[in-house]
């Protein structure tokens, strides 16, 4: 079924490209990457359980922003080890959108405030990183080039 799915939409050449060892390199360091932005959140979470009575709705700002991040991760790693669902890396694009303009959004609250900081600047950085990598190895991955 992924098979046929892959070809019916035209990327059965392009899955050449992301067994590249180069592309796999990277595959692999996206996944380094959001398993730091992972445990960074969960860090934050596991050691501000206070929050989760007295702020609820920034634990559920963070839960989410972890979720994301692992559901980003595992996609990620899927396709670094050789899932060719055709459909990974868009949903992994989409999921690092979504990470890196929570990200932002994060780091300009806490800048504004003057709270947090170097933690949510750094947040932000690694976001954007991932976002960038994961837009270079889709174009990759699609004949676009970099």
């Amino acid at each position: 079924m992924i098979a046929r799915a892959t070809r019916r939409h035209g990327t059965g050449e392009a899955s050449d490209r992301l067994s590249s060892p180069q592309i796999r390199w990277l595959l692999w360091g996206l996944v380094g990457l959001g398993v730091l932005g992972t445990v960074d959140i969960a860090q934050f979470v596991a050691t501000n359980q206070g929050m989760f009575t007295n702020a609820p709705g920034r634990a559920a700002g963070s839960v989410a922003g972890l979720v994301l991040w692992l559901a980003l991760t595992l996609v990620l790693a899927l396709t670094a080890a050789g899932v060719r669902a055709w459909l990974a890396l868009r949903v992994a694009l989409w999921l690092a959108w979504l990470v890196a303009i929570g990200s932002v959004g994060l780091a300009a609250i806490h800048a504004a405030a003057h709270v947090g900081g170097l933690r949510p600047g750094l947040g932000a950085v690694l976001a954007v990183l991932e976002l960038i990598l994961v837009v270079a190895v889709r174009s990759r991955r699609l004949g676009r080039g970099w």
